[in-house]
């Protein structure tokens, strides 16, 4: 028995878990065979989804696989396997794949699912200790586990093998992904709340909820008007834009105000002391990507464009005030 206050002896103990269980991946890494090739081509070739069932703790693995599959590119969802046999197997259809996990592979609540797979000629992957069990005969796929101890004391929690199972699965995940060119887009499709949400958001998108009237002036504005626009929008610049096609034709900051000062600098035109050709983003980049681009040339702003037109400028501490950087 450790005792809790022992922080060394705690130390200790907790690495060696880690270390145990780092040792039943290692063998999974292995072991690992050529099943995975034509669990992935089941997988793919379906025509509907990925349905996942287990029961215990297999179950809430599992439930957890779905969600990460669902979320990655291939439609996904969980069955409980004790509510398969009470009309829950009508959530399975023949055009579906199934992922049963079971570290034994002797749950009798998975054989009705089983059963049911095998009338409806549905391809079963099983994810399992025992290829020789009842779910391993019953399945076209077995993706074995190493038999290994559990880190558990007594050898009976779920613990190692719980490892193993969300390895297999995340393999699988994984390598689905990179089969179906699933990105940072498609990703963000799926993910529109919280933090990441934001950080996957287009320029545009954030544009749309968040912009206000764009700091433009035109090719032969006076510097009076362009020091009110400047006033007016506390962007700390202004964009040259050509009124009618919306061309960008340069940016003016208030350095450059700086440095154009001189007795005749009211006499001058935005066009004669903008910055030409200055760096631009497009709506449909991410806000991720683009706020890496700002921290990379150390600069606080961009001018947003669209099909060669300019539609606003956005601004660093615009991102940070509503929490995207």
């Amino acid at each position: 028995m450790i005792e809790t206050t022992d922080t060394a002896a705690i130390l200790a103990r907790a690495r060696s878990i880690i270390a145990r269980e780092r040792a039943g991946l290692e063998a999974l890494e292995r072991e690992i065979g050529e099943e995975v090739t034509r669990a992935i081509s089941l997988i793919m070739m379906a025509r509907g989804r990925l349905v996942v069932t287990g029961i215990g703790k297999s179950g809430h693995i599992g439930r957890k696989l779905a969600a990460t599959f669902a979320s990655t590119g291939t439609p996904s969802f969980f069955v409980h396997a004790g509510e398969a046999a009470h009309g829950d197997l009508g959530m399975i259809t023949p055009e579906d794949v199934v992922l049963a996990i079971s570290n034994s592979g002797a749950s009798k609540e998975l054989t009705a699912v089983t059963d049911y797979c095998h009338g409806q000629a549905i391809p079963v992957i099983a994810i399992t200790m025992k290829p020789a069990s009842r779910l391993g005969k019953a399945a076209n796929v077995v993706l074995r586990m190493p038999e290994v101890e559990e880190v558990c004391p007594i050898n009976l929690a779920p613990t190692t093998s719980a490892m193993m199972m969300l390895a297999l699965g995340h393999v699988l995940a994984v390598i689905l992904m990179e089969a179906r060119g699933f990105g940072d887009i498609d990703f963000a499709q799926f993910h529109p709340g919280g933090r990441l949400g934001m950080q996957l958001t287009t320029v545009g998108r954030f544009l749309e909820e968040h912009a206000g009237t764009p700091p433009f002036v035109a090719p032969d504005a006076g510097i009076d008007q362009v020091i009110a626009t400047f006033a007016e929008t506390g962007m700390g610049c202004v964009a040259v834009v050509t009124p009618a096609s919306s061309a960008l034709e340069g940016l003016i900051t208030e350095g450059d105000l700086r440095r154009a000062y001189a007795p005749d600098l009211f006499d001058k035109r935005a066009a004669d002391i903008m910055t030409r050709a200055p760096l631009t983003v497009e709506t449909g980049t991410l806000i991720r990507q683009t706020v890496d681009l700002m921290k990379a040339r150390r600069i606080a702003h961009l001018v947003v464009v669209e099909n060669g037109r300019a539609l606003n400028i956005l601004h660093m501490k615009d991102l940070m005030q509503h929490g995207y950087a």
